[in-house]
């Protein structure tokens, strides 16, 4: 991974962290997060109902200690995180699972770390995804809100997904 996309993931969490909606309410002072990448093609991005060129060939996937679960679509200039609570998750079938999500984020990768460069739109919609770990997997997330309609899609490889577990101070 590049050095300017890990300062950007290392921003963005920063702001998700502070942003994503809080499925459980407590007085932490750090949480705990989960982050998942997964390569292959990012087949569509839309913005606010707008087709967007260049995303990146690797899909995020945060969860934090709050219960919250992000799906993050990136380009050189922007992060598109879908999120929602991780417990409102339905598995469809034994290889389908569907996730709600209640809010969008769109940030900025280029803001300096100290300004919050983020917006937050609250939204309807879901990600659907299948094991990662499948060449050709497939996974999708389609959210609604007043400024427009988001959407990304991302095939995987088939290369197995890299975890890490880190702890972010808030």
């Amino acid at each position: 991974m590049k050095l300017s996309l890990a300062m950007a993931l290392l921003f963005a969490v920063t702001i998700s962290v502070e942003a994503a909606p809080q499925a459980k309410k407590n007085a932490e002072t750090a949480k705990i997060a989960q982050m998942v990448t997964v390569s292959g093609e990012c087949t569509k991005l839309v913005h606010a109902g707008l087709a967007v060129e260049g995303c990146k060939d690797l899909l995020v996937n945060m969860n934090y200690s709050t219960g919250v679960s992000s799906y993050w679509f990136m380009t050189e200039s922007t992060i598109l995180s879908f999120s929602g609570d991780g417990s409102r998750r339905i598995d469809q079938d034994p290889a389908i699972v569907v996730q709600a999500i209640e809010k969008v984020i769109l940030a900025a990768t280029t803001a300096a770390p100290h300004r919050k460069e983020g917006k937050e739109d609250p939204a309807v919609g879901f990600c659907r995804f299948v094991d990662p770990n499948l060449m050709g997997s497939t996974i999708e997330c389609v959210a609604h809100t007043q400024v427009g309609r988001y959407e990304g899609a991302f095939t995987t490889d088939g290369n197995p997904p890299q975890l890490e577990a880190f702890q972010i101070a808030q």
